[in-house]
């Protein structure tokens, strides 16, 4: 799997930090996103610190009620209950992998403060009736854009719609500096006190960043080039177990506790990676979106079901199959670059699914899909011909 560009800004950054214009580079990518989105903008170490830090400011915590949609990651139940709050997850529309109305209106109860939209993969939530209802109910609308960085809904981009909303620029995200998030702020009322939150984050220690570079270049290096060998992918689950390669989701995490480096600032070195990258954020989408349009005109095998994003942008190209697991598998062993976000109703399969509030059988859909949710590959720097390679092998699959 090809990402050059990143690779060789990570590098560049580490080895020789700038900044432009005299300012620090938190300053900066603040400046830069607050033009984008016209917007105040608040970089903090990640998408979780950033919902965490949204619900403190509205004063979300103990006894409350955070409603969220099943088919989706840790990272959005965890700094719920970080809060003393409870996640009531959602069920899901299987047309758009996003919330379903019907099921959020059932779960509302006096409890609930609040609903987090997830635009999936980058499509566009049902954000109009997610308003409305808020609205109706008085309940806090925080989106959640970490699919979705250049999105819009109707010409407006998302992000801008509800209270507040996140962003993530975390590994495998729309642009990366391997770690990282935003808030986005639409309502007033939450200006200060998420300002005054910001301004009491600790920097990320030493020795986290310094993982987060070790385990990219140790991925980037060597572990990939072993990840289609039986040996070296056995050898990459055991590092996840041991939190020694996976530093996207901590063992805490897969139970609902709260590891000590979140909320956090935004590290400078992460910013300026990050500032570089949104300088590429049209090309990525637009390559991104040349594949999935290719796999779309020329995936034929009736066994696939591949859901077309005619608004937003692919961060994933979603393909259902009934034997998921078996295409993966095969993948694999042909080299192809094929993921399974999200392959649980909470990602990823390791969580524990109990302490982070989800019920089996409480969202029955959402369950259906991730049992059969593939990502067929749309991966930065790759070509037309790789996408011809990964067509012949779907259709050829049976």
């Amino acid at each position: 799997m090809a990402k050059t560009q990143v690779f060789k800004t990570i590098l560049r950054n580490l080895i020789r930090p700038s900044s432009k214009g005299g300012l620090e580079p938190v300053e900066e990518l603040k400046n830069t996103l607050e033009r984008y989105f016209s917007k105040p903008i608040f970089p903090v170490n990640s998408g979780r610190s950033a919902i965490y830090i949204i619900l403190k400011a509205a004063g979300v915590g103990e006894g409350d009620e955070v409603l969220i949609q099943a088919y989706t990651c840790n990272a959005v139940p965890n700094p719920i209950i970080w809060t003393g709050a409870r996640p009531v997850y959602v069920d899901i529309n299987p047309e758009t992998l996003n919330m379903d109305i019907k099921d959020l209106t059932k779960k509302i109860a006096e409890r609930t403060r609040a609903i987090i939209l997830q635009h999936t993969f980058g499509r566009p939530g049902p954000i109009e009736e997610v308003l409305e209802i808020g609205k109706e109910h008085k309940l806090l609308i925080i989106e959640d854009c970490a699919h979705s960085l250049s999105a819009a809904y109707k010409g407006r981009k998302l992000g801008t719609y509800g209270d507040a909303a996140i962003l993530s620029f975390g590994r495998e995200k729309v642009i990366s500096s391997l770690a990282g998030g935003a808030i986005i702020v639409n309502n007033q009322n939450l200006v200060k006190p998420i300002v005054s939150q910001v301004s009491q984050l600790k920097p990320v220690a030493p020795d986290r960043l310094a993982k987060e570079f070790f385990n990219f270049f140790t991925w980037r290096l060597l572990l990939r080039r072993i990840y289609f060998s039986r040996q070296g992918n056995r050898l990459i689950k055991v590092l996840n177990r041991h939190d020694f390669f996976n530093v996207v989701t901590a063992s805490k995490e897969r139970v609902g506790e709260k590891p000590n480096w979140y909320p956090a600032a935004f590290p400078n070195v992460l910013a300026q990676i990050a500032l570089e990258e949104f300088a590429n954020l049209e090309k990525y989408n637009k390559a991104r979106r040349e594949i999935a349009e290719f796999y779309l005109q020329n995936v034929k095998n009736p066994d696939f079901k591949l859901l077309p994003n005619h608004e937003g942008i692919y961060l994933r190209v979603v393909a259902l199959h009934n034997e998921a697991f078996e295409v993966l598998a095969e993948a694999r062993k042909r080299h192809f670059w094929f993921g399974n976000w999200y392959n649980a109703p909470v990602y990823p399969k390791s969580v524990d699914e109990e302490k982070l509030g989800y019920r089996q059988g409480c969202c029955p859909v959402a369950e259906e899909c991730a049992a059969k949710t593939l990502n067929l590959p749309n991966y930065i720097g790759m070509t037309l011909q790789e996408a011809e390679r990964v067509v012949d092998f779907v259709n050829e699959f049976h």
